[in-house]
């Protein structure tokens, strides 16, 4: 294939959309001066971010095509990096300390010698190497977000366009509702509750928790500094780390060898979470509900994301032909 020079690359985004043309680098801007007005700087991350969204807009009309797939994606990256400049000020003031707790301690409690514990109180006692390294594996955002990035891509390359525009929403929309629920109800997780008790510490910074060990197992940083970082301490319900997995599940079942791994991987994804000390398994109900809700709404608003296959009628007997 002929590679396209530069001539041809203006003319196309002349052809192009006025959104591409003149919506995007004047969205890019004000971003920039937000962020630089807010943070007082900009970071790599936020330029990075608008050369990416300037290049799909600007590239070929390839990849503005592909930028139906790709912006959900940067979008979800832009609102969940801006919630550190906001979450204090949006977050209702009462933080529910206890509720998650106890919920899981009454009906999933398990009977120890030491007496009742909580699903995570009891994992956090009984650890092992190869689950330290295997659900430490999982949890990283290489994989719980890289799935649903590859998927997406995947289905719009083999034309599956209408479904991977669907996932691609939906998922972007299943955590926007879950930053929504973070400020509603924000919830300490368990590792919050086991080190500081039932006290409501603003000034608590984000733990990796039990994702620590598997940094020590590696001997990399990698756990500490991205959940190190987390924009919110208290945002535990509902876990968006299970919604990425299961909706790459639901939306990529029809795949026979994706499935298989697919269903693998989110059993994995949801042990790790308790097992982590990320997550009371209340967090990952809500997260289930948190998915199939917006999968619902796109569904009764814009139909089903792929058409359903009109079936013939039956022929009748006297009719069947010779």
């Amino acid at each position: 294939m002929k590679a396209m020079g530069l001539r041809e690359r203006v003319e196309q985004a002349r052809r192009a959309h006025p959104f591409f043309r003149i919506g995007v680098p004047l969205l890019c801007a004000v971003y920039l001066a937000v962020v630089k007005a807010v943070a007082g700087h900009l970071g790599p991350e936020h330029v990075a971010l608008v050369v990416l969204v300037m290049g799909f807009a600007f590239w070929s009309d390839r990849s503005r095509n592909l930028a139906r797939i790709a912006y959900p994606f940067l979008l979800w990256a832009l609102v969940y990096d801006s919630m550190r400049w906001y979450a204090d000020y949006s977050r209702s003031p009462i933080i529910h300390l206890h509720e998650p707790y106890t919920f899981d301690l009454r009906f999933f409690g398990i009977h120890t010698p030491q007496g009742v514990l909580t699903p995570n109180e009891y994992f956090q006692i009984h650890t092992s190497k190869a689950l330290d390294l295997l659900c430490g594996l999982a949890y990283t955002p290489f994989f719980f977000i890289g799935e649903s990035v590859i998927l997406a891509l995947y289905l719009f390359f083999k034309g599956q366009t209408r479904l991977a525009e669907r996932f691609a929403w939906v998922f972007v929309w299943s955590n926007f509702l879950g930053f929504s629920l973070y400020y509603l109800y924000p919830a300490a997780p368990p590792w919050y509750v086991a080190t500081h008790g039932f006290v409501a510490d603003l000034s608590v910074h984000a733990s990796a928790a039990g994702a620590l060990r598997f940094d020590q197992f590696v001997g990399l940083p990698i756990m500490q500094g991205f959940y190190g970082k987390s924009a919110d301490v208290f945002g535990a319900i509902p876990s968006l780390h299970v919604v990425y997995p299961m909706l790459a599940l639901i939306y990529g079942f029809r795949l026979p060898r994706f499935r298989v791994v697919a269903v693998l991987y989110f059993l994995l994804v949801c042990f790790s979470a308790v097992y982590l000390d990320h997550h009371y398994l209340i967090d990952l109900f809500v997260g289930y509900l948190d998915a199939l809700l917006v999968m619902a709404v796109f569904r009764g608003l814009f139909g089903p994301a792929e058409p359903i296959a009109a079936t013939s009628p039956e022929p009748q007997p006297d009719r069947v032909p010779a």
